[in-house]
């Protein structure tokens, strides 16, 4: 059998998602052998059978998904463009916050952003582990053990990072290290170089069928880079039960999407979920922002 290699720079691929997304839908094309996307040139290389399909069918592959071949563009604009938004998010954040009193802001507003993250980063989720919830036929269930799991593993965080408050300058490093932990995460799934290897697999327990709301409370300890941020906020609230309602809220927001998933399926269009999931990305960016000068102000 002979092989062709298409190869080809295209446009819209804005987040290392995008690649994943690439990859897996061409992957499951008759005739292709193998893709691979690159971030970085906005490249697409794909080795095919020229018997089965041809380039032009795999350039309309390509434009189906979002992602048309053209020059390689929507990279560094994105990238601008975002780091505007993260900037502009954290000023009118920070004055939002401080124009009310510091209880309300630490018990409604945050939780609303917490809310918002766990909204927008439900794109992300479904292709974390929308898969896994449809093989489990049990929407309700998978999701009802997720919010389990988080919960838990919220408060868990949340009274570790009671444990370590114990004066002003380690509560100061507490939020410091929380931050910049969860801007490093924000970081990598926002597609720097450096930072691309760290994207974790998923556990083997999640890869399995079983009983819906058990698989669902496994996907709590789920090394998700969204998921792993979140765990850093909640031990900066330096609180079992803030901790866990954190965690909770982050949960409810992201059942819009799962549910929705779980209801319609492979029906649902994908195709501007890339920037659903880079909002979701700026939000986790602006938390990691918050709490680390938070913690150099305690100072």
């Amino acid at each position: 059998m002979s092989t062709s290699v298409f190869q080809s720079r295209v446009d819209g691929i804005i987040c290392p998602n995008c690649t994943y997304e690439i990859n897996a839908r061409l992957n499951r094309v008759d005739g292709i052998l193998g893709a691979k996307t690159s971030y970085i040139k906005s490249e697409v290389t794909a080795e095919y059978d020229p018997a089965r399909i041809t380039e032009p069918e795999i350039a309309s592959q390509l434009s189906s998904m979002g992602y048309p071949v053209g020059k390689g563009r929507s990279n560094l604009l994105s990238d601008a463009l975002g780091l505007l938004c993260i900037a502009a998010l954290y000023f009118l954040l920070t004055r939002l916050i401080g124009s009310v009193p510091t209880p309300m802001a630490e018990q409604d507003m945050s939780l609303w952003l917490v809310f918002l993250t766990g909204l927008l980063g439900g794109v992300h989720c479904i292709g974390m582990c929308g898969g896994i919830m449809l093989t489990q036929h049990n929407a309700l269930g998978y999701n009802g053990g997720r919010m389990v799991g988080y919960t838990i593993m919220g408060g868990v965080f949340g009274a570790v990072g009671s444990a370590l408050v114990f004066s002003r300058g380690v509560k100061s490093a507490v939020f410091i290290v929380a931050g910049a932990l969860v801007i490093l995460i924000g970081l990598q799934m926002w597609g720097v170089p450096l930072l691309r290897k760290l994207r974790p697999g998923l556990p083997s327990p999640c890869g399995r069928r079983g009983k819906p709301f058990v698989v669902g409370l496994l996907t709590g300890v789920m090394p998700c880079g969204m998921l792993t941020s979140l765990w850093f906020v909640a031990a900066s609230s330096a609180s079992a039960v803030k901790g866990a309602e954190i965690m909770l809220v982050f949960g409810l927001g992201t059942c819009g999407c799962m549910l929705l998933f779980g209801l319609l399926g492979d029906a649902l269009t994908r195709k501007y979920n890339k920037y659903i999931l880079k909002a979701s990305t700026m939000l986790i960016i602006t938390m990691g922002l918050m709490l680390l000068v938070k913690g150099v102000q305690l100072l």
